[in-house]
């Protein structure tokens, strides 16, 4: 499962920058733009357009940087699901800038504003990772001095509480176990446990081995402390273990035969090239998607927010706007 807000951990190593950002800085310059004007609007939220012009930047960076470890020429204009590549960039950018709003949105809908103690809290951890200056000149060329990186920061604190809020049970954030369940199954994912006997040397010892379990389990009237203690006796030390289809936990052939079972069924036992197992499906560590949850439900109020578009934003080339952040940024160096 991806991980919708990664992006904001970059956010959270961001180093400082000397100088203070203008209207006519590297981002103005290159687009054409007032980097303080509004650009766009996510559900009511004016953003600027520094902001999304930082995160064009950013995905032009990455994609050249694919381009040049590919050994390939970068041509903006190449076609890509539907549209060009520079148009890629512009919906990519589009995608994170609405992603940061919709964090401030939903900070201010479930109360979950900084205060101006865990403001300083943050400011100061921030200033703890700065002072490496090659990264100060990179943060440099994508637009940022240190009140912009801070604001950005900023964002990342605020999701940090909208995750604790989601792990209170009974909160506004919290998910219902029904809602869990369902996306734990959506991707194919599988909470089992294990009852494993390798084949070792001796195949058919290890056979009998787990025909003696196996009967051991059957004749019990309390199934699941024998598979527990059987489990744990066995060869497989991982204990219960979420698995995703091809995640190489598992062969094809055990995860086929997880996917039929109900949740507290037991399997027969499967022979493959480890030697004997017997599984038992359990029902979704919801611990361990809950974050993951969080990320989508997230991603998706993004995707679907309301967002109006300035006619400059309509008008804005991403590959004319990359050609003049590199020329930008080499005239510096030579500065």
């Amino acid at each position: 499962m991806k991980k919708a807000m990664a992006v904001l951990l970059m956010c959270l190593c961001l180093s400082a920058c000397a100088a203070p950002a203008e209207s006519g800085g590297i981002l103005g310059q290159a687009s054409g733009l007032d980097e303080e004007e509004i650009l766009l609007t996510v559900d009511g939220r004016e953003v600027p357009s520094w902001r999304y012009l930082y995160w064009l930047a950013y995905t032009c960076d990455r994609v050249a940087e694919r381009y040049r470890d590919a050994g390939a020429v970068l041509d903006w204009q190449a076609p890509l699901d539907g549209g060009t590549l520079a148009d890629y960039a512009k919906d990519q950018a589009l995608a994170d800038t609405a992603l940061y709003a919709t964090v401030e949105n939903w900070a201010e809908r479930y109360g979950c504003q900084l205060s101006e103690q865990e403001r300083q809290v943050a400011g100061d951890d921030w200033e703890q990772r700065t002072g490496e200056q090659g990264y100060l000149e990179k943060l440099a060329d994508l637009g940022l001095d240190r009140e912009r990186a801070l604001e950005l920061n900023e964002v990342g604190a605020l999701y940090a509480k909208l995750c604790a809020l989601a792990d209170q049970p009974d909160s506004a954030l919290a998910p219902a176990k029904e809602a869990m369940d369902a996306f734990a199954a959506e991707d194919g994912r599988i909470t089992v446990d294990r009852i494993l006997v390798a084949a070792g040397e001796d195949r058919n010892a290890a056979r009998e081995r787990a025909a003696e379990a196996f009967a051991k389990l059957n004749g019990a009237e309390d199934q699941e402390a024998v598979f527990d203690t059987l489990a744990k006796a066995g060869d497989d030390k991982a204990g219960p273990r979420t698995i995703l289809p091809g995640d190489g936990q598992f062969s094809r052939e055990l995860e086929e035969a997880a996917e039929t079972l109900e949740v507290g069924q037991c399997s027969g036992i499967l022979e493959s090239d480890e030697g004997f197992s017997i599984l038992r499906r359990l029902a979704p560590e919801t611990a361990e998607i809950a974050e993951e949850y969080f990320d989508s439900r997230l991603q998706e109020a993004a995707a679907g927010a309301k967002t109006t578009l300035s006619q400059a934003y309509e008008q804005l080339d991403a590959a004319s706007f990359y050609k003049k952040l590199e020329a930008l940024r080499v005239k510096k160096t030579q500065e």
